[in-house]
Protein backbone atom coordinates (compact mmCIF):
# COMPACT_ATOMS: atom_id res chain seq x y z
CA UNK A 1 0.00 0.00 0.00
CA UNK A 2 0.89 3.77 -0.52
CA UNK A 3 0.11 6.96 1.01
CA UNK A 4 -1.36 10.34 -0.32
CA UNK A 5 0.00 12.78 2.19
CA UNK A 6 -2.46 15.80 1.96
CA UNK A 7 -1.64 19.30 3.52
CA UNK A 8 -3.51 22.43 3.25
CA UNK A 9 -1.78 26.07 4.15
CA UNK A 10 -2.72 29.21 3.71
CA UNK A 11 0.26 31.65 4.19
CA UNK A 12 2.39 30.38 7.05
CA UNK A 13 5.64 29.57 4.44
CA UNK A 14 8.21 29.52 7.38
CA UNK A 15 6.40 26.52 9.00
CA UNK A 16 5.27 24.55 5.53
CA UNK A 17 9.21 24.57 4.63
CA UNK A 18 9.91 22.44 8.03
CA UNK A 19 6.88 20.31 7.21
CA UNK A 20 8.00 19.51 3.36
CA UNK A 21 11.67 19.18 5.07
CA UNK A 22 10.56 16.65 6.96
CA UNK A 23 8.34 14.87 5.08
CA UNK A 24 12.04 14.66 2.18
CA UNK A 25 13.31 12.80 5.51
CA UNK A 26 11.03 10.01 5.90
CA UNK A 27 11.99 6.58 6.54
CA UNK A 28 9.25 5.33 4.05
CA UNK A 29 10.62 4.86 0.71
CA UNK A 30 9.70 7.87 -2.19
CA UNK A 31 8.29 5.46 -4.24
CA UNK A 32 5.59 4.47 -1.48
CA UNK A 33 4.05 8.03 -0.89
CA UNK A 34 3.10 11.51 -2.91
CA UNK A 35 2.74 14.89 -0.95
CA UNK A 36 -0.29 17.21 -2.60
CA UNK A 37 0.50 20.70 -0.88
CA UNK A 38 -3.13 22.50 -1.09
CA UNK A 39 -2.33 26.46 -1.17
CA UNK A 40 -6.17 27.84 -0.42
CA UNK A 41 -5.36 31.12 -1.88
CA UNK A 42 -2.99 32.02 0.15
CA UNK A 43 -1.75 36.14 -0.29
CA UNK A 44 1.49 34.82 -1.54
CA UNK A 45 1.48 31.94 -3.48
CA UNK A 46 3.38 28.97 -1.80
CA UNK A 47 4.16 27.47 -5.45
CA UNK A 48 8.11 28.97 -5.43
CA UNK A 49 8.53 27.34 -2.06
CA UNK A 50 6.95 23.68 -2.76
CA UNK A 51 9.25 23.54 -5.95
CA UNK A 52 12.53 24.04 -3.92
CA UNK A 53 11.52 20.35 -2.72
CA UNK A 54 10.83 18.71 -6.49
CA UNK A 55 14.16 17.09 -6.37
CA UNK A 56 14.20 15.61 -3.18
CA UNK A 57 10.25 15.16 -2.70
CA UNK A 58 7.76 13.47 -4.55
CA UNK A 59 5.48 16.83 -3.93
CA UNK A 60 2.51 17.98 -6.51
CA UNK A 61 0.63 22.14 -5.73
CA UNK A 62 -2.53 22.74 -6.66
CA UNK A 63 -4.29 25.73 -5.37
CA UNK A 64 -7.66 27.37 -4.64
CA UNK A 65 -8.52 30.93 -7.00
CA UNK A 66 -10.09 31.93 -3.51
CA UNK A 67 -9.80 31.48 -0.03
CA UNK A 68 -12.60 28.42 0.60
CA UNK A 69 -11.10 26.92 4.40
CA UNK A 70 -9.38 23.94 4.90
CA UNK A 71 -11.98 21.41 4.56
CA UNK A 72 -12.29 22.36 0.79
CA UNK A 73 -8.41 22.23 0.58
CA UNK A 74 -8.54 19.06 1.94
CA UNK A 75 -10.80 17.69 -0.25
CA UNK A 76 -9.15 19.07 -3.06
CA UNK A 77 -6.26 17.58 -1.99
CA UNK A 78 -8.03 14.23 -1.79
CA UNK A 79 -9.57 14.78 -5.24
CA UNK A 80 -6.34 14.68 -6.84
CA UNK A 81 -4.21 11.78 -4.83
CA UNK A 82 -3.55 8.86 -6.47
CA UNK A 83 -2.98 6.32 -3.68
CA UNK A 84 -5.36 3.90 -1.45
CA UNK A 85 -4.48 5.57 1.67
CA UNK A 86 -4.70 9.16 2.57
CA UNK A 87 -2.95 11.34 5.48
CA UNK A 88 -3.82 14.07 6.27
CA UNK A 89 -1.09 16.75 7.75
CA UNK A 90 -1.34 20.26 8.93
CA UNK A 91 1.60 22.57 6.81
CA UNK A 92 2.72 23.45 11.11
CA UNK A 93 3.69 19.79 11.41
CA UNK A 94 6.90 18.66 11.45
CA UNK A 95 6.42 15.18 10.81
CA UNK A 96 9.07 12.45 12.86
CA UNK A 97 11.06 10.23 10.58
CA UNK A 98 9.25 7.45 11.24
CA UNK A 99 5.68 9.14 10.83
CA UNK A 100 4.94 7.71 7.57
CA UNK A 101 6.00 4.12 7.89
CA UNK A 102 3.72 4.03 11.18
CA UNK A 103 0.68 4.67 9.71
CA UNK A 104 1.27 2.41 6.56
CA UNK A 105 2.00 -0.04 9.16
CA UNK A 106 -1.56 0.08 10.94
CA UNK A 107 -3.37 -0.48 7.81
CA UNK A 108 -1.00 -3.14 6.37
CA UNK A 109 -3.38 -5.60 7.21
CA UNK A 110 -6.20 -4.16 5.35
CA UNK A 111 -8.81 -3.48 7.67
CA UNK A 112 -10.78 -0.37 7.13
CA UNK A 113 -9.51 2.27 10.07
CA UNK A 114 -8.52 5.75 10.96
CA UNK A 115 -5.13 6.06 12.64
CA UNK A 116 -5.15 9.32 14.79
CA UNK A 117 -1.27 10.07 15.50
CA UNK A 118 -0.09 11.96 18.06
CA UNK A 119 1.30 15.17 17.93
CA UNK A 120 3.71 17.19 20.57
CA UNK A 121 2.88 20.76 20.97
CA UNK A 122 6.86 22.13 20.55
CA UNK A 123 8.58 24.51 22.52
CA UNK A 124 11.62 26.42 21.80
CA UNK A 125 13.91 23.23 22.94
CA UNK A 126 11.90 20.99 20.53
CA UNK A 127 11.22 23.92 17.72
CA UNK A 128 15.10 24.34 17.45
CA UNK A 129 15.75 20.56 16.36
CA UNK A 130 13.42 21.13 13.49
CA UNK A 131 16.42 20.79 10.85
CA UNK A 132 16.79 17.72 11.92
CA UNK A 133 14.15 15.86 12.50
CA UNK A 134 16.08 12.54 13.48
CA UNK A 135 17.12 14.45 16.59
CA UNK A 136 13.44 14.86 17.68
CA UNK A 137 12.77 13.64 21.13
CA UNK A 138 10.15 10.46 21.33
CA UNK A 139 9.41 11.78 25.52
CA UNK A 140 8.53 14.95 26.38
CA UNK A 141 6.87 16.34 29.71
CA UNK A 142 3.31 15.77 29.80
CA UNK A 143 2.23 19.69 29.35
CA UNK A 144 3.87 19.48 25.51
CA UNK A 145 1.99 16.19 24.76
CA UNK A 146 -0.63 15.30 22.46
CA UNK A 147 -4.17 17.52 24.49
CA UNK A 148 -5.85 14.56 24.26
CA UNK A 149 -3.91 12.71 27.02
CA UNK A 150 -6.15 14.65 29.52
CA UNK A 151 -8.97 12.76 28.03
CA UNK A 152 -7.72 9.40 28.15
CA UNK A 153 -6.71 8.62 24.26
CA UNK A 154 -4.00 5.66 25.37
CA UNK A 155 -6.62 4.02 27.93
CA UNK A 156 -8.24 0.73 25.97
CA UNK A 157 -11.65 1.44 25.25
CA UNK A 158 -11.78 5.22 25.40
CA UNK A 159 -11.40 5.99 21.73
CA UNK A 160 -14.26 3.47 20.64
CA UNK A 161 -16.62 5.25 23.49
CA UNK A 162 -16.58 9.13 21.40
CA UNK A 163 -14.29 8.82 18.36
CA UNK A 164 -15.22 11.93 17.25
CA UNK A 165 -13.64 13.85 19.96
CA UNK A 166 -10.43 12.54 19.12
CA UNK A 167 -9.80 12.85 15.62
CA UNK A 168 -8.19 15.76 14.74
CA UNK A 169 -7.18 16.58 11.52
CA UNK A 170 -3.23 17.81 12.19
CA UNK A 171 -2.20 13.52 11.61
CA UNK A 172 -4.80 11.48 10.87
CA UNK A 173 -5.24 8.49 7.96
CA UNK A 174 -8.05 6.36 6.62
CA UNK A 175 -8.64 4.48 2.92
CA UNK A 176 -8.96 6.47 0.63
CA UNK A 177 -12.71 5.01 -0.53
CA UNK A 178 -13.91 5.32 2.58
CA UNK A 179 -13.26 9.36 2.66
CA UNK A 180 -15.05 9.00 -0.59
CA UNK A 181 -17.67 7.17 0.36
CA UNK A 182 -18.62 9.09 2.83
CA UNK A 183 -18.35 12.15 1.65
CA UNK A 184 -15.10 13.95 2.39
CA UNK A 185 -15.23 16.50 4.73
CA UNK A 186 -18.38 18.89 4.84
CA UNK A 187 -17.78 21.95 3.19
CA UNK A 188 -20.00 24.30 4.58
CA UNK A 189 -17.43 24.29 7.68
CA UNK A 190 -15.31 27.27 6.05
CA UNK A 191 -13.40 28.99 8.94
CA UNK A 192 -11.55 27.50 11.55
CA UNK A 193 -12.89 24.43 14.01
CA UNK A 194 -15.21 21.55 14.15
CA UNK A 195 -14.91 20.27 10.16
CA UNK A 196 -12.69 17.27 11.63
CA UNK A 197 -14.77 16.30 14.33
CA UNK A 198 -17.64 16.42 12.01
CA UNK A 199 -16.21 13.79 9.41
CA UNK A 200 -15.24 11.64 12.25
CA UNK A 201 -18.89 11.55 13.25
CA UNK A 202 -19.52 10.34 10.01
CA UNK A 203 -17.22 7.76 9.52
CA UNK A 204 -18.56 6.55 13.19
CA UNK A 205 -22.22 6.05 11.70
CA UNK A 206 -20.77 4.89 8.46
CA UNK A 207 -19.33 2.01 10.48
CA UNK A 208 -22.51 1.63 12.51
CA UNK A 209 -20.76 2.86 15.66
CA UNK A 210 -18.83 -0.51 15.62
CA UNK A 211 -15.74 -0.57 18.33
CA UNK A 212 -11.93 -0.99 16.63
CA UNK A 213 -12.21 1.22 13.72
CA UNK A 214 -10.34 4.18 15.23
CA UNK A 215 -7.14 3.54 17.06
CA UNK A 216 -4.88 5.83 18.56
CA UNK A 217 -1.04 5.61 16.84
CA UNK A 218 1.46 7.01 19.93
CA UNK A 219 4.52 6.18 17.86
CA UNK A 220 2.75 8.19 14.50
CA UNK A 221 4.54 11.50 15.67
CA UNK A 222 4.54 14.94 14.31
CA UNK A 223 5.55 18.38 16.07
CA UNK A 224 3.46 21.41 16.40
CA UNK A 225 5.62 24.38 15.00
CA UNK A 226 4.77 27.13 16.91
CA UNK A 227 3.65 30.69 15.56
CA UNK A 228 1.10 33.25 16.14
CA UNK A 229 -2.37 32.55 16.61
CA UNK A 230 -5.23 34.10 18.05
CA UNK A 231 -7.34 31.17 20.13
CA UNK A 232 -9.55 33.44 21.21
CA UNK A 233 -10.53 34.62 17.58
CA UNK A 234 -10.52 31.18 16.63
CA UNK A 235 -12.97 29.86 18.89
CA UNK A 236 -15.27 33.13 18.46
CA UNK A 237 -15.39 31.72 14.68
CA UNK A 238 -15.59 28.20 15.57
CA UNK A 239 -18.56 28.83 16.81
CA UNK A 240 -21.18 28.86 14.01
CA UNK A 241 -19.34 25.40 12.79
CA UNK A 242 -20.32 23.99 16.16
CA UNK A 243 -23.75 25.02 16.10
CA UNK A 244 -24.18 23.55 12.29
CA UNK A 245 -22.81 20.24 13.26
CA UNK A 246 -24.94 19.89 16.64
CA UNK A 247 -27.60 20.66 14.51
CA UNK A 248 -26.93 19.02 11.47
CA UNK A 249 -26.96 15.99 13.96
CA UNK A 250 -29.17 16.56 16.29
CA UNK A 251 -28.13 13.49 18.40
CA UNK A 252 -27.70 13.19 21.80
CA UNK A 253 -23.95 11.99 21.18
CA UNK A 254 -22.90 15.07 19.72
CA UNK A 255 -24.97 17.26 21.46
CA UNK A 256 -22.64 17.92 24.54
CA UNK A 257 -19.73 18.79 22.12
CA UNK A 258 -17.96 22.27 23.14
CA UNK A 259 -18.11 22.15 26.75
CA UNK A 260 -15.77 20.56 29.07
CA UNK A 261 -14.37 17.66 26.35
CA UNK A 262 -13.09 15.66 29.10
CA UNK A 263 -16.92 14.96 30.62
CA UNK A 264 -18.19 14.57 26.94
CA UNK A 265 -15.29 11.86 27.11
CA UNK A 266 -15.43 10.32 30.30
CA UNK A 267 -19.52 10.31 30.90
CA UNK A 268 -20.87 9.36 27.67
CA UNK A 269 -20.75 5.26 28.10
CA UNK A 270 -22.42 5.42 31.63
CA UNK A 271 -25.44 8.29 29.68
CA UNK A 272 -25.33 5.71 26.97
CA UNK A 273 -26.56 2.37 28.64
CA UNK A 274 -28.59 3.80 30.86
CA UNK A 275 -30.63 6.22 27.69
CA UNK A 276 -30.70 2.63 25.59
CA UNK A 277 -32.11 0.76 28.01
CA UNK A 278 -33.93 -2.20 26.88
CA UNK A 279 -35.80 -2.69 29.85
CA UNK A 280 -37.49 0.54 30.89
CA UNK A 281 -40.73 0.83 33.39
CA UNK A 282 -41.06 4.59 33.19
CA UNK A 283 -43.10 4.24 29.79
CA UNK A 284 -46.01 2.50 31.16
CA UNK A 285 -45.73 5.07 33.91
CA UNK A 286 -46.14 8.15 31.95
CA UNK A 287 -49.70 8.62 32.10
CA UNK A 288 -49.74 8.44 35.67
CA UNK A 289 -47.22 11.14 35.49
CA UNK A 290 -49.41 12.99 32.91
CA UNK A 291 -52.30 13.03 35.79
CA UNK A 292 -49.88 14.51 38.28
CA UNK A 293 -48.77 17.65 36.48
CA UNK A 294 -51.00 20.60 35.69
CA UNK A 295 -52.24 20.47 32.11
CA UNK A 296 -50.49 22.26 29.37
CA UNK A 297 -51.41 23.24 25.74
CA UNK A 298 -47.78 23.47 24.34
CA UNK A 299 -45.42 20.83 25.78
CA UNK A 300 -42.23 19.15 25.37
CA UNK A 301 -42.13 15.81 26.73
CA UNK A 302 -38.58 14.39 27.21
CA UNK A 303 -38.33 10.47 27.69
CA UNK A 304 -40.35 7.50 27.04
CA UNK A 305 -43.81 7.19 26.99
CA UNK A 306 -44.90 10.05 24.94
CA UNK A 307 -47.18 7.83 22.85
CA UNK A 308 -49.27 6.56 26.05
CA UNK A 309 -50.30 10.18 27.18
CA UNK A 310 -54.20 11.42 26.65
CA UNK A 311 -53.01 14.57 25.39
CA UNK A 312 -50.39 14.44 22.53
CA UNK A 313 -46.95 16.71 23.48
CA UNK A 314 -45.88 19.35 20.52
CA UNK A 315 -42.90 17.90 20.42
CA UNK A 316 -40.36 14.91 22.22
CA UNK A 317 -36.98 14.67 23.08
CA UNK A 318 -37.36 10.49 22.78
CA UNK A 319 -33.70 9.17 22.04
CA UNK A 320 -35.47 5.59 21.14
CA UNK A 321 -37.11 6.92 18.75
CA UNK A 322 -36.02 8.15 15.39
CA UNK A 323 -35.70 11.93 14.55
CA UNK A 324 -38.28 13.88 12.76
CA UNK A 325 -39.65 17.88 12.61
CA UNK A 326 -41.32 16.70 15.85
CA UNK A 327 -38.88 14.37 17.97
CA UNK A 328 -35.33 14.97 18.68
CA UNK A 329 -33.08 12.21 20.00
CA UNK A 330 -31.29 14.84 22.41
CA UNK A 331 -30.90 15.00 26.00
CA UNK A 332 -32.53 18.85 26.13
CA UNK A 333 -29.50 20.62 26.48
CA UNK A 334 -29.33 22.41 23.22
CA UNK A 335 -32.43 21.99 21.12
CA UNK A 336 -33.22 23.61 18.11
CA UNK A 337 -37.08 25.29 19.19
CA UNK A 338 -37.16 29.08 19.64
CA UNK A 339 -37.43 30.74 23.06
CA UNK A 340 -40.67 30.45 24.62
CA UNK A 341 -42.01 28.01 22.11
CA UNK A 342 -43.86 25.76 24.98
CA UNK A 343 -45.95 25.90 28.29
CA UNK A 344 -43.73 23.30 29.87
CA UNK A 345 -41.05 20.99 29.73
CA UNK A 346 -41.48 17.74 31.11
CA UNK A 347 -38.42 15.69 31.80
CA UNK A 348 -39.31 11.91 32.59
CA UNK A 349 -36.22 9.69 34.14
CA UNK A 350 -33.67 9.85 31.49
CA UNK A 351 -32.69 13.39 32.64
CA UNK A 352 -31.65 11.86 36.05
CA UNK A 353 -28.00 10.04 34.62
CA UNK A 354 -26.79 13.69 34.08
CA UNK A 355 -23.77 14.91 36.04
CA UNK A 356 -24.97 17.93 37.94
CA UNK A 357 -23.00 20.34 35.29
CA UNK A 358 -24.66 18.76 32.41
CA UNK A 359 -28.29 19.40 34.64
CA UNK A 360 -27.70 23.06 34.63
CA UNK A 361 -27.35 23.07 31.33
CA UNK A 362 -30.95 21.12 30.77
CA UNK A 363 -32.72 23.72 33.16
CA UNK A 364 -31.41 26.81 31.37
CA UNK A 365 -31.91 25.33 28.50
CA UNK A 366 -35.90 24.40 29.44
CA UNK A 367 -36.74 27.31 30.94
CA UNK A 368 -35.44 29.00 27.52
CA UNK A 369 -38.36 27.08 25.75
CA UNK A 370 -40.77 27.37 28.31
CA UNK A 371 -41.70 29.00 32.13
CA UNK A 372 -42.13 25.91 33.77
CA UNK A 373 -40.34 22.49 33.60
CA UNK A 374 -41.03 19.18 35.36
CA UNK A 375 -37.88 17.41 36.69
CA UNK A 376 -39.82 13.64 37.07
CA UNK A 377 -38.98 9.94 38.36
CA UNK A 378 -39.73 6.56 39.22
CA UNK A 379 -39.39 5.30 42.79
CA UNK A 380 -38.20 1.66 41.74
CA UNK A 381 -34.01 1.19 42.83
CA UNK A 382 -31.91 2.64 40.64
CA UNK A 383 -30.08 -0.86 40.10
CA UNK A 384 -26.40 -0.19 38.39
CA UNK A 385 -27.03 3.38 36.97
CA UNK A 386 -26.06 6.23 39.05
CA UNK A 387 -29.15 8.36 38.96
CA UNK A 388 -30.55 11.61 41.17
CA UNK A 389 -32.91 11.39 43.73
CA UNK A 390 -34.93 13.88 44.60
CA UNK A 391 -33.82 15.14 47.84
CA UNK A 392 -30.44 15.42 46.23
CA UNK A 393 -31.76 17.14 43.19
CA UNK A 394 -33.15 19.73 45.70
CA UNK A 395 -30.03 20.31 47.99
CA UNK A 396 -28.30 20.76 44.83
CA UNK A 397 -30.39 23.37 42.89
CA UNK A 398 -30.35 25.40 46.54
CA UNK A 399 -27.62 27.61 45.16
CA UNK A 400 -29.60 28.07 41.36
CA UNK A 401 -31.45 31.59 41.20
CA UNK A 402 -34.40 29.00 40.13
CA UNK A 403 -37.64 28.86 42.24
CA UNK A 404 -37.72 25.04 42.75
CA UNK A 405 -40.30 22.47 44.81
CA UNK A 406 -41.53 19.21 44.62
CA UNK A 407 -44.79 18.85 43.69
CA UNK A 408 -46.13 15.19 43.47
CA UNK A 409 -44.59 12.24 45.08
CA UNK A 410 -46.88 8.92 44.65
CA UNK A 411 -46.30 5.59 45.15
CA UNK A 412 -44.33 4.89 41.79
CA UNK A 413 -42.86 8.34 40.90
CA UNK A 414 -41.98 11.56 41.78
CA UNK A 415 -41.84 15.01 40.00
CA UNK A 416 -40.13 18.62 40.99
CA UNK A 417 -41.16 22.06 39.67
CA UNK A 418 -38.25 24.47 38.36
CA UNK A 419 -39.25 27.99 37.33
CA UNK A 420 -37.19 30.94 36.68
Amino acid sequence: MALSVVVPVYQNPYALRHTLSSLAAQSLPAEQFEVIVVDDCSPEPVAGLVAQFADVLPVRWVRHPVNRGRAAARNTGASTATEDHLLFLDADSVAHPELLARHVAWHADGHERVVLGRRVESDWRTAARFADPGTLPDVVPCHQDDARMGFGVETEGTVDSSPWVFLVSHNFSLPRRTFVDIGGFDEVFDRWGWEDTELAYRLYLHWERAHGRFVYAPTATCYHVPHYSDFGRNWDNARSGLEYLVRKHEHYEVERLGEYPRDQVLNLPTYAAFLERAVDASAQLAPELERSLPAAGRRLWAGRGARLLRHRPTATLDVTSERTETNKPLLGLKTPWPDGSFDDVVHWENWRVLTVTDLGGLIRESLRLAGALYLAGTVAPTGEHPLACPADVLGALQTSPFVVRQIAVTDSLWAIEVRP
